[in-house]
């Protein structure tokens, strides 16, 4: 037996006290619960009757439990006295605007405001909530102290990161925004914090406190909040929900005893049974065991639920319609729908459930299934507009269910389609144009370039990572049913930590229930980062933390080591270092050393590039050093992004080394070529040519034709033939000029009827060639010349004995490949009915 109280309370001393005088048999029974903490939105204050006296409230007696929720949801009761809470140090109530008046503000007037930056999404997203760096020397203060309080957190601390002093707030039950609005308690303010919100702070007239002030504030306050409104309203919210998680928990348990007590009685009566109906409850993964059940019970994306819900609604109005009527929201001219999103947040689920209480049949291939174009066009196609054979007969006498006998056809994972799903995309693109039958494509990355194909065809429905506060309620469901501790104030972290997965989150509770029995703030950071959601970034993001002068500070390289910054490189190691090279010059130091200026940063950060050159060099020759590259890492990404890491002043480019190295392989190759060609005339290797003889090239081939037209075509043509020069070689000159030589403007000066007459000039008369190439004649014939090997013998060969007799040259003669002998020619039988005729003249002679 598992009572609310040893569930939800932390073991404090006031809570062990009043256990302690319930076990004793006083005559009162009072529990203690820790509230959950929830946003104004999400729940209405339940009015609660005001009993001193609150009964326990015990799992596994399902009828008492219903009683006592039913008294706690009540809204006709009157609510709670309010009782004051004490301070260990005084017996007068203690609130927590009493708390903050006695911490001195923050004077704002010398408070160092950011200039002209403004707020970078982009590093915040991918900069994670760090741990404390000094945790020795922070105070610890009393359970929930921070109960009700709304805290924002700007600027640069002094001994510890934003994430840091966030994740503390939240440890003791405040609630953690990025905005200032009139329900803020207080600002803790740091250095270079920003200057709207300090112009709020001023305008709103917020508390504004420094670290030493969130110190001071989390050793004063008491317990679960003090008293006040505030927390007041925070405790009868965190009440409610816990009743709700319970409710929610019992009507788990009496859903699965129902379950077993229908199979038991369907293998009693010899009924069919599924078989993963077979398998006992605790014995299921508890992604199964706890999956959503109906639409209600999915974590978050509410509205885009409902948006798939009313598209399949009214599918069928659009159906007789021909698509053309696009009703209230537009889904009306959407045969298909395209759900898309990050994994593990309840895409399938969704589909699946909304045509399971819509009724429908589901018919559904994922990434695990073959789906070419002619396999589709064999399975998918035939059901497009077919009926469901298993929904004909379950719903057979039933004559109003209309879309118990239609399919959802839901393709899952429609851009993990390979290569071996060759045209499988575009098919589906045109299935989706002209469907019958309702069909729901899943995908978790939509703007890749292979999902184009379904732009404008299929209504798009996203599906974001929920935030904590959707995940907690469900959470602590699964733990209440699983007997374990789960601090309501760590979720966050949990969230974190999986990047909002919800499946990676309940795997994780799950296999921590195995060793533990309790998370909290003791183990969720070792938890967290053993179970962090390991994602490669893309090059964008992976140069902007590398670039990101927050790392490479004293405090910021405690959290990010040496060792996450090479994990950076190795995330996409062919890119990094190019993509570092392209944006090194495009940073505002931050990390400059004293007397050090950011010309003297950049050489340094170019020389450590040079030699990560080197090092490159030697891993990618014929020697294959691949044990080499920690150290290219070093050299090449992280070494030059420690000199000049600091705020981006634009924007982060592509790197423009692979576009210079395909044109540096275009020219080289187009400059051998001409150097083949001048080779007869010039006899200079491919350097000097370039260097000496294409700038001479350049004018003696090109002004005769500017300042005389038409009439100085013969001269360039005479050029040309006496350097063996073709007429795309002429092209080709003027592609090299660069700078002050660079012909594009001179080019466009020339007449398009000059242009033309050159060409016809050219092609009209016969020009010297290099080299006479086996085979081909300048005549302008197709025909082909063979080589006579008839007289080539190699020295090796023993020269085989004559014969002078007739039948040796003739056998000779056929031996020999290179001479072709006559077939004789082949009789032809007489066909049937030639030989009945004959056979019929014979008999009448």
């Amino acid at each position: 037996m598992v009572s609310i109280t040893d569930f939800f309370v932390k073991g404090n001393a006031k809570g062990a006290a009043r256990k302690k005088k319930n076990d004793d048999g006083g005559d009162t029974k009072k529990t203690t619960i820790d509230i959950i903490d929830l946003d104004d939105s999400d729940l209405d204050i339940a009015e609660v009757k005001s009993p001193v006296k609150r009964e326990s409230i015990v799992i596994d007696t399902p009828p008492s439990v219903k009683k006592q929720i039913d008294k706690v949801i009540k809204k006709e009761e009157k609510p709670p006295s309010k009782v004051p809470v004490k301070n260990k140090s005084s017996n007068a109530s203690v609130t927590a605007a009493d708390v903050l008046a006695t911490i001195p503000s923050v004077d704002l007037s010398e408070v160092h405001i950011k200039e002209n930056v403004k707020f970078d999404f982009r590093a915040a997203a991918i900069s994670g909530d760090s741990e404390v760096s000094t945790q020795g020397d922070f105070p610890e203060g009393q359970d929930n102290c921070l109960l009700g309080l709304t805290v924002v957190f700007t600027g640069v601390l002094p001994t510890m990161e934003r994430g840091a002093a966030e994740n503390i707030a939240r440890r003791y039950g405040a609630k953690v925004t990025k905005s200032i609005s009139g329900k803020t308690s207080f600002v803790v303010l740091g250095d270079e914090a920003g200057p709207k919100k300090v112009e709020k702070i001023r305008q709103l007239k917020v508390k504004a406190i420094n670290e030493d002030g969130f110190r001071k504030l989390i050793a004063g306050m008491p317990a679960d909040g003090g008293d006040g409104d505030a927390a007041e309203k925070a405790r009868l919210k965190k009440q409610q929900e816990e009743a709700r998680v319970l409710k929610e928990a019992n009507e788990m348990a009496e859903e699965a005893e129902e379950k077993e007590l229908k199979i038991k009685q369907a293998r009693l009566s010899g009924d069919f049974v599924k078989r993963e109906d077979l398998i006992r409850e605790q014995d299921k993964l508890w992604t199964v065991k706890y999956a959503p059940t109906n639409t209600n019970q999915i974590c978050g994306n509410k509205s885009s639920v409902n948006k798939l819900k009313n598209w399949l609604i009214n599918w069928e109005a659009s159906k007789a319609s021909n698509f053309k009527s696009p009703g209230r929201d537009g889904s009306g001219i959407f045969r298909a729908a395209m759900l898309y999103g990050p994994p593990g947040i309840g895409k399938t689920t969704a589909a699946h459930l909304i045509a399971k209480d819509l009724g429908y049949d589901i018919l559904e291939q994922n990434a695990s299934d073959v789906r070419s174009k002619s396999l589709l066009n064999a399975g998918v196609k035939n059901a497009l507009d077919n009926m469901s054979v298993v929904g004909y007969f379950k719903n057979k006498d039933d004559v109003n269910d209309v879309n118990g006998k239609k399919f959802v056809i839901v393709m899952d994972e429609v851009d993990g389609m390979s290569g071996g799903d060759r045209g499988g995309v575009g098919i589906l693109a045109q299935f989706c144009r002209k469907t019958s039958t309702p069909l729901i494509l899943i995908c978790n990355e939509r703007n890749q370039p292979k999902m184009r194909p379904f732009d404008r065809v299929c209504l798009d429905v996203q599906f974001r990572r929920p935030d904590a506060n959707s995940l907690k309620a469900r959470l602590m469901t699964i733990a209440v049913r699983e007997k374990f501790k789960l601090d309501p104030n760590v979720i966050d972290k949990l969230v974190q930590a999986t990047r909002g997965d919800i499946r990676q989150i309940i795997n994780l509770l799950s296999t921590i229930s195995k060793t533990s029995k309790n998370i909290d703030h003791t183990n969720i950071s070792e938890i967290s980062k053993s179970w962090e959601k390991n994602i490669a970034l893309k090059p964008f993001d992976i140069v902007h933390q590398m670039l990101s002068g927050r790392i490479y500070s004293d405090l910021g390289a405690n959290t990010f080591t040496l060792n996450d910054k090479i994990a950076l490189y190795f995330d996409d190691f062919d890119f990094t270092p190019l993509m570092v090279q392209e944006n090194y010059l495009s940073t505002r130091p931050s990390v400059l050393k004293p007397n050090e200026s950011h010309l003297e940063a950049v050489a340094q950060a170019a020389d450590a590039i040079s030699l990560g050159d080197l090092v490159e060099r030697n891993i990618r020759s014929s020697e294959q050093l691949w044990g080499l590259l920690p150290l290219h890492a070093v050299l090449s990404s992280v070494l030059p992004s420690s000199k000049v890491a600091g705020q981006f002043a634009g924007r982060v480019n592509f790197t423009g080394w692979l576009g210079q190295n395909s044109k540096r392989n275009k020219y080289y190759r187009l400059l051998q070529e001409l150097q083949y060609h001048t080779r007869l005339s010039t006899s200079s290797n491919k350097i000097s040519l370039r260097l000496e003889y294409m700038s001479t090239f350049k004018h003696r081939l090109l002004d005769p034709i500017l300042k005389d037209g038409s009439d100085g075509i013969p001269s360039v043509i005479s050029l040309m033939d006496d350097y063996y020069l073709t007429k795309e070689d002429w092209d080709y000159i003027m592609e090299f000029m660069v700078g002050p030589e660079s012909t594009d403007l001179l080019l466009k000066k020339i007449p398009s009827t000059v242009k033309s007459g050159f060409t016809r000039k050219y092609n009209s008369t016969t020009h010297p060639v290099a080299i006479y190439r086996a085979g081909v004649s300048t005549t302008g014939s197709t025909t082909t010349v063979k080589p006579d090997f008839e007289d080539v013998v190699d020295a090796d060969d023993s020269v085989p004995a004559t014969d002078d007799t007739e039948d040796g040259k003739d056998d000779d003669l056929k031996k020999d490949k290179l001479i072709k002998q006559k077939k004789a020619p082949v009789k032809r039988k007489a066909s049937s009915t030639a030989t009945k005729k004959g056979a019929a003249k014979k008999k009448k002679a």
